[in-house]
């Protein structure tokens, strides 16, 4: 299953949200990294009874800035891909 957030970047916090007809994820956080780990978290509890019957969630974020980069001290555009993937019971 593929999940995708649309990342933006606002008075100092960085957001993100997912939505699809069934779905609606959000995370923030204060760095990027922060973001990852709140979107890796949101989406696991989100998903855990898909996780714990097996199935493998990809997460893709896209974030592009619409100001030029030189004018801007955050990134211009990345793109995080991840994986969730049940753990085997005993882990």
């Amino acid at each position: 299953m593929l999940v995708a957030f649309e990342v933006t970047y606002a008075e100092g916090w960085w957001s993100a949200s997912a939505h699809a007809p069934e779905i609606a994820i959000y995370a923030r956080g204060k760095s990027v990294g922060d973001l990852i780990n709140n979107i890796l978290e949101a989406t696991s509890l989100h998903y855990a009874e898909e996780l714990e019957a097996g199935e493998r969630i990809t997460i893709v974020t896209r974030y592009t800035s619409e100001t030029p980069e030189q004018e801007s001290p955050i990134l211009s555009n990345f793109e995080f891909k991840a994986e969730i993937i049940a753990a085997a019971p005993g882990c």
